[in-house]
């Protein structure tokens, strides 16, 4: 999922910024020996239910399933087998299944050949690459389930431990919600990614980025030790692990327990509309998918309004606005009861852009982002419009 890996590491620790098509992983795992099998045992220590995705697809269930809290599954992974797991959070019923981190796509929650969306944690391996078994447990997209490692191998290294405290300890701009963004995910730049002329590990040097960057990357070190939290971590964190081939894998979601769940964001996948789109390939509906690749576009005029139907009166307490770069500069967040009679519950004329995360008090059953000025020349465009609260 991040930088290309040399032959000689043979691991799957690669950048790619989407979802990440099916032949690769199955090329690079064909040029390793075939043998007998691994066991995995994916083990939930969360507090919250947690959707696994795996790929490839074939290793178990179709790439995806779910996990209460306490729950575990077992599974044999073939020889030769280059892959990946996530745990997806906040999943809906929809096909495929929107979900706060880590959607795919697929059929419901089986991820089916498809990879996750940049925003979640990831265990990756390649299982008996010549003898050798590669692994490691990855934050270089995000935080949003701690994740442990334990290898039946007494003799090789188990990262096992990793605390909740990683995110409730992130740096103000990199949260999003309940989990973390990496500094490459937040602002995608070649520095933070560790790409163009930053992309060895002699130029893509953590003490030259910022602090809160850094403190990502030092809170990581200090309470996942032995784990990714960027594209050179294998040097100054010790992340690559090597076992020989024959043990067996426990990953645990939260080995160190967790807080309450992670709040849900109640307009994924509801009914939205807007005063007007940029064209068909920019519908409001794509700012409550869950997917950061899409998004809605309005006309390049003022004022412009996109609202979703919740379905329901929700106290809602806090919306997430993933501005594209045509942001709103003046805008207000209102909610409804019926669609018609509007209540301000936030109002700026200074809007930043990026991610704001508004703490609102409101009540209602639909919610609205009112646009009266932009900040550019451009229309308002929202990655996605999340919304938060409780069923009254």
């Amino acid at each position: 999922m991040h930088r290309p890996s040399s032959a000689s590491r043979k691991s799957v620790h690669r950048a790619v910024r989407a979802w990440a098509p099916a032949g690769i992983a199955a090329l690079v795992a064909a040029l390793a020996s075939p043998a007998g099998a691994t066991t995995f045992t994916v083990k939930n220590n969360c507090s919250y239910t947690v959707f696994p995705g795996i790929f490839p697809a074939s290793v178990f269930d179709n790439g995806g399933w779910t996990l209460a809290p306490g729950a575990s599954s077992t599974f044999t992974v073939p020889s030769g087998s280059v892959g990946r797991l996530w745990g997806r959070t906040g999943c809906n019923s929809a096909s495929p299944a929107q979900c706060a981190t880590g959607s795919c796509g697929g059929t419901g929650l089986q991820c089916a050949g498809t990879t996750g969306q940049p925003n979640t944690s990831l265990f990756e391996w390649n299982i008996n690459a010549s003898g050798t078994d590669w692994y490691d447990v990855s934050y270089v997209d995000a935080v949003d389930n701690p994740i442990g490692v334990t290898v039946t191998n007494g003799a090789c290294v188990s990262p096992s431990v990793c605390s909740a405290s990683v995110i409730t300890s992130c740096p103000a701009d990199l949260r999003s919600g309940a989990f973390c963004l990496s500094p490459c995910s937040r602002y995608n730049t070649d520095q933070f990614c560790c790409r163009g002329a930053f992309g060895t590990p002699q130029t893509c040097v953590v003490a030259s980025w910022t602090a809160s960057a850094q403190t990502y990357v030092n809170n990581i070190h200090a309470q996942c030790p032995r784990e990714y939290s960027y594209a050179y971590d294998e040097n100054a964190g010790g992340a690559l692990q090597t076992c020989p081939t024959g043990s067996n894998f426990t990953i645990t979601f939260c080995p160190a327990g967790s807080a309450p769940p992670p709040p849900t964001n109640v307009a994924l996948g509801k009914p939205t509309s807007s005063s007007s789109n940029e064209s068909a390939a920019f519908t409001p509906n794509l700012a409550v998918d869950g997917n950061a690749g899409t998004r809605w576009s309005s006309a390049f005029s003022d004022p412009q309004w996109i609202r979703v139907d919740l379905g329901a009166t929700f106290a809602i307490n806090r919306v997430v606005l993933r501005w594209e770069t045509a942001f709103g500069r003046a805008y207000q967040i209102q909610t409804s009861n019926d669609g018609t009679t509007w209540t301000t519950i936030h109002s700026t004329t200074t809007g930043a852009g990026g991610v704001e995360d508004l703490a609102v008090t409101g009540t209602g059953r639909f919610v609205r982002m009112n646009g009266t000025a932009r900040a550019t020349q451009w229309g308002y465009s929202l990655f996605e419009f999340e919304v938060y609260g409780t069923p009254r």
